[in-house]
């Protein structure tokens, strides 16, 4: 009995964290978040321009710099 009650924390939680982080468009967790009294993160993701990694490497890192981080 204990054990089906443990799994089904798990699995609620699992469904719980994809549902937050792949199926809620952008700006409803962001007012989620908004309602909670959390901030808003300014970046949402992706990377815009350079990435602190880039920034670290010099110059030539950013020129071959593809607009999204990890993909040089």
């Amino acid at each position: 009995m204990m054990e089906n009650v443990i799994v089904g924390l798990i699995v609620a939680a699992a469904f719980a964290w994809v549902t937050w982080t792949m199926l809620l468009p952008a700006g409803l967790r962001n007012r989620l978040r908004r309602l909670a009294g959390r901030p808003v993160p300014s970046r949402t993701g992706g990377c815009s321009g350079v990435c602190r990694g880039c920034e670290a490497a010099g110059p030539r890192a950013v020129k071959r710099h593809s607009g999204s981080c990890g993909s040089h």
